[in-house]
């Protein structure tokens, strides 16, 4: 009952978020084909707010994204930490209940994400100033039911499925609220743009936990498995600067960079609730420090004949930052996230008060992007674009909670401008394939035991085979009120 009760508290945690389809958790497809480094577009705002004062007028810009995602996580037996042998009461994963913690977890997620700007000129010639809200960086996952344990009086746990040790429902998201502001340079054919956000960080998730950070079931008959509650948020600002340079009437250069939220560390707070084995539920308050990357954006817009348009863009993701998220208690003075190289507390250091540490290690990544458009019509324009994303997550971190891949992207879609110079209608589908992804299960010394992380990094292992398929509807609407 106490798991249950854990995972319908977690659940109602959710909201509305978009998953991870560029590199890590960057979820940055608002916008469609718009959404690059030389728009016009309002959401030019997060993009490149360089790009605002290119147009006139007062704009509102209304963007949903609807994802469809199915994902899966197949888990070998060899990835399990202690099995044991038919008959024995020692701790671990009993022979009867391998198929608890191995086999395939599975999950098909709808998700809706808003995008919303409004812009204006203010009056004033080749100036532009707006607001906008966006979810730059997000995933989601509720994952479905091991239906072989429904019911299982001897392994309750088991029925939330083999990735439960890393997520059974979770998101983690960060909002921003941003004001920025454009002016062009008539004479230098340059704008320039920058841009404050209002950094809204939301972690909420849970998974099975035991006390020594293992996947073992039971020991000598007692259940060892129990449930991790972590519900934290916090709320911080960054920076974005960009320029846009026109060098010919039909090119346009750009480059922006959004800053790391939080210039650096960011530190979440809230609670803590466990249930681990046999013990009573506890709940402390914590504080968890993150670090996020900061995104250097960079391409060329060309309009070669007055019916076609190409594009050429990159993104520079500095994912390395991301070296771990570690829970804190909040009631330890001076707690301090210092580590010795495999994971353990490193008191010699200033150490102290941690609580768990979740160990990511990412690597810094990035994408390219194509993109074209056709004018059949001067009210009609038709795009294509394709881009290839890196996968930033290493072999020794990844878990079935924050999944990456190797990833190509294939958009088609269509922009009208329903009352000229007035409304628009941009609707595009983007797929994301996933290249299927394996991973080793870690070593073994020559007693059998796992190498792994120390306490309190160590968790259970991620290894085996991960696969993603991922499809994005996207629809906007700009009005403008004042006209060109």
């Amino acid at each position: 009952m106490v798991l249950t009760a854990l995972g319908f508290a977690a659940f109602s945690f959710l909201t509305v978020s978009e998953p991870a389809h560029a590199g890590g958790f960057l979820a940055t497809r608002f916008g469609g084909e718009q959404g690059h480094p030389m728009s016009e577009d309002a959401s030019a705002l997060y993009f490149n707010p360089a790009g605002l004062s290119l147009k006139r007028g007062t704009r509102l810009h209304v963007n949903g994204v609807f994802v469809y995602r199915l994902a899966s996580y197949d888990r070998p037996a060899g990835a399990i930490d202690n099995q044991l042998a038919p008959g024995s009461s020692g701790t671990g994963t009993p022979a009867d209940a391998i198929g608890a913690n191995s086999g395939k977890g599975t999950l098909a997620n709808f998700i809706a994400l808003p995008y919303l700007a409004l812009v204006s000129d203010v009056g004033v010639k080749n100036l532009a100033l707006g607001l906008s809200f966006s979810v730059p960086f997000g995933g989601q996952a509720s994952w479905n039911k091991n239906d072989s344990f429904r019911n299982s009086a001897a392994y309750p746990g088991a029925v939330d499925g083999v990735q439960r040790w890393s997520t059974l429902d979770g998101i983690i998201r960060t909002s921003y609220i941003t004001a920025g502001g454009s002016y062009t340079i008539q004479k230098a054919h340059l704008s320039i743009g920058a841009a404050v956000n209002v950094v809204l960080n939301q972690l909420t998730t849970i998974r099975a936990r035991t006390a020594a950070g293992t996947d073992d079931i039971t020991s000598a008959g007692t259940p060892l498995e129990g449930r991790s509650l972590l519900d934290v948020s916090g709320t911080t600002a960054s920076l974005a600067l960009g320029v846009i340079w026109q060098p010919a009437t039909n090119w346009w250069l750009g480059v922006s960079y959004q800053s790391q939220p939080g210039f650096g560390e960011n530190r979440l707070s809230g609670t803590l609730t466990n249930k681990l084995g046999a013990s009573p539920v506890t709940q402390q308050n914590v504080i968890v420090t993150q670090s996020l990357p900061d995104v250097l954006r960079f391409g060329v817009r060309v309009r070669p004949v007055t019916k076609f348009e190409l594009r050429l863009w990159g993104e520079y993701q500095r994912w390395s930052v991301f070296d771990k998220q570690c829970v804190l208690d909040a009631a330890t003075p001076n707690a301090k996230c210092a580590l010795t190289a495999n994971g353990g507390l490193d008191t010699a250091a200033g150490g102290a008060g941690v609580i768990l540490v979740l160990p990511r290690k990412w690597k810094d990544g990035g994408g390219v992007r194509f993109g074209a458009s056709y004018f059949p019509l001067p009210w009609v324009e038709l795009q294509f674009g394709a881009g290839y994303d890196a996968n930033v997550v290493p072999n020794n971190t990844i878990d079935a909670a924050l999944i990456d891949q190797e990833k190509m992207t294939l958009t088609l879609g269509t922009r009208l401008d329903l009352v000229k110079r007035k409304l628009n209608l941009a609707i595009s589908y983007t797929q994301v394939i996933y290249f299927d992804r394996t991973v080793p299960v870690r070593d073994r010394d020559a007693n059998g035991k796992v190498l792994t992380f120390d306490a309190p990094t160590r968790s259970p292992d991620g290894g085996g085979v991960y696969t993603q398929s991922l499809g994005l509807l996207s629809a906007a609407l700009e009005y403008n009120f004042t006209g060109p």
